[in-house]
């Protein structure tokens, strides 16, 4: 008995003041009485991992001779060997594509530095994406931890085909159905290289080509975060997109509040003060979100207003304030992304004694607005400056063979009381 008088007192001084009043006097179903969240058991959260391994693919058709000039430097060759360099303890080789899109020469990392560089790939191959993307996944075994990572530029360029026009128009259609077959997670990073002429002069120094990650989520956005690190930090990311990833449960902290107090640990804060009308001090709740798992274009500040949803329950007012960014993308290191979205949350006008926030993140999967470079006036596959038929294959990411599934509602409880 002397033990529980004592925690309560060491509570009380915690917060400058003695107990009064149930904290979840609403009472709402989500809180117990005292204010502690009853999380839903059934969530799951999605815990990044390193995968096992990876199998790098390369298409070396017509359209990815420029990025492989006999002896010639472009970021496209210092880039992909960085990266192939970076996740060779789990990567021992590389496989080729073929002209029809299936596995050709599986060639170890050294052998793939030295043909890349001396212009061995140079082909007048056409590019079958629909076949690459099924020849990749058949060969895939994500049980033991394989991941599969696609470097192209996306082209696809039925040359020679049967009604090839005909092809294009399904394009959407058949990336699909496969990757609605195979129900993998995919990712799609999107880069820029200068590209050369046969004569070694740039023809533009902004190139787009992408990674295709392929596997199980916790894997894909392991490996996104890496390679797009790597090409962030050489001024060559520009954004990535991605499908059939179940997020899982929102992680989230908060830090030092103001005219409140939190409770513990808890998504709950008590001893609420009215605003102060003198210094225009109002009730401030400073939520830290965990954005390392989604898009990184939630680091725009505008998308991510228009992402976050804030939905008081019971008649306050609650208004988003500052919000600012930690981005960590190293660890011990490594490769190790953290991404914290730091909210401010202003409440006021408390109708009643307690009040129940509901937030929740709308994620952009289909916002392309930094693929719109390369999308639009995309209409010639000669055009090295634009992603001729990515955006159907975009499109396809999203037409109902493997969709994402957004995190759920999130609560918080303030209280006059405490």
């Amino acid at each position: 008995m002397r033990n529980f008088f004592l925690c309560a007192a060491v509570f009380s001084l915690s917060l400058g003041i003695s107990s009064c009043g149930d904290i979840n006097s609403i009472p709402d179903p989500h809180f117990t009485e005292d204010g502690y969240y009853l999380a839903d058991t059934t969530e799951h959260k999605l815990i990044l991992e390193q995968p096992c391994s990876i199998k790098f693919f390369v298409e070396v058709s017509g359209s990815m001779n420029g990025f492989f000039r006999a002896n010639k430097p472009t970021y496209f060759k210092s880039d992909v060997w960085q990266i192939l360099s970076y996740y060779s303890p789990i990567a021992k080789d590389v496989t080729l594509l073929t002209n029809d899109g299936n596995s050709g020469a599986i060639i170890d990392m050294n052998s793939f530095q030295n043909q890349m560089n001396t212009g061995a790939f140079i082909s007048q191959a056409s590019t079958k994406v629909p076949v690459m993307i099924e020849t990749i996944l058949s060969n895939l075994n994500t049980e033991n931890g394989e991941v599969a990572v696609l470097i192209s530029d996306m082209k696809y360029s039925p040359v020679g085909s049967a009604a090839p026009k005909v092809l294009l128009t399904q394009y959407s259609t058949d990336i699909s159905t496969i990757l609605g077959k195979y129900q993998k997670s995919v990712s799609l990073i999107c880069a820029t290289s200068n590209y050369l002429d046969k004569s070694g002069n740039e023809l533009c120094n902004r190139s787009p080509y992408y990674f295709l990650i392929l596997g199980k989520a916790n894997h894909v956005i392991s490996v996104r975060n890496g390679i797009s690190t790597l090409l962030q930090d050489r001024g060559h990311f520009i954004d990535n997109i991605e499908s059939g990833i179940d997020y899982g449960s929102q992680s989230y902290s908060f830090g030092m509040s103001n005219r409140c107090n939190q409770l513990f640990n808890e998504p709950t804060f008590v001893d609420y003060e009215e605003p102060d009308v003198e210094y225009g001090d109002t009730c401030t709740i400073k939520l830290k979100v965990d954005l390392t798992k989604y898009r990184w274009l939630l680091e725009n500040e505008s998308i991510f207003r228009n992402s976050f949803s804030i939905t008081p329950t019971y008649g306050s007012k609650v208004n988003v304030g500052n919000i600012s960014y930690d981005i960590n993308t190293k660890k011990n290191n490594q490769l190790e992304r953290e991404a914290i979205a730091n909210v401010e949350l202003k409440v006021f006008n408390m109708a009643t004694d307690s009040e129940v926030l509901v937030w929740k993140l709308n994620l952009p999967d289909t916002n392309y607005t930094l693929f719109y470079e390369f999308f639009d006036g995309a209409i010639n596959e000669n055009d090295v400056s634009k992603s001729y038929s990515v955006n159907d294959f975009v499109k396809g990411m999203f037409y109902g063979g493997v969709l994402n599934t957004n995190p759920s509602e999130n609560y918080i409880l303030v209280s006059k009381n405490y």
